[in-house]
């Protein structure tokens, strides 16, 4: 659901999942709708649901958006070398080759709709989102200028997730 900036969470790592329950059962992470679903839940429940929807698996869905090279081509950038120059480094880093996650620390990107996750690199940017540790997304953010997130997020947009 692009639109509504909704992510894939269907083969994102049950450790991932969880603590993004876990943060809003508790506040940590501030979603009007995903806390009330979540606070409720005890902490067996968010254990449970976010196991299941590990277990799911996440196929491509190709997005239909016009994307123009230079954007592509500076998303890749962002993604495989950072910019040294803006102190930024690259997303592969932390999210694995292509984006695509590191169990136990970092979500999948490839494959999650551009304006989600343009939306949620603005969060990190702008300091409504701050639940993670050590605030690495925030200081890598906050360097991204418009267009970077822009391309960033339509970059990884276009990278097919192997079904998980």
């Amino acid at each position: 659901m692009p639109e509504g900036h909704v992510p894939r969470i269907a083969g994102q790592s049950a450790e991932y999942l969880k603590k993004q329950l876990d943060n809003y059962a508790d506040g940590t992470r501030n979603n009007p709708i995903m806390v009330n679903f979540a606070k409720p839940l005890s902490d067996k429940q968010r254990k449970d649901l976010a196991a299941r929807f590990a277990a799911m698996s996440a196929p491509f869905v190709a997005q239909a958006r016009l994307v123009n090279a230079v954007t592509l081509s500076r998303g890749h950038q962002l993604a495989y070398q950072g910019d040294e120059i803006e102190r930024v480094q690259a997303c592969n880093n932390c999210h694995g080759p292509d984006g695509v996650g590191v169990p136990h620390s970092a979500p999948y990107l490839a494959g999650q709709s551009a304006e989600y996750l343009a939306s949620v690199i603005k969060a990190w940017h702008d300091g409504t989102r701050k639940n993670d540790a050590g605030q690495l997304m925030r200081s890598v953010a906050e360097r991204l200028n418009d267009a970077d997130i822009a391309a960033v997020a339509a970059y990884f947009a276009s990278v097919e997730l192997a079904v998980r």
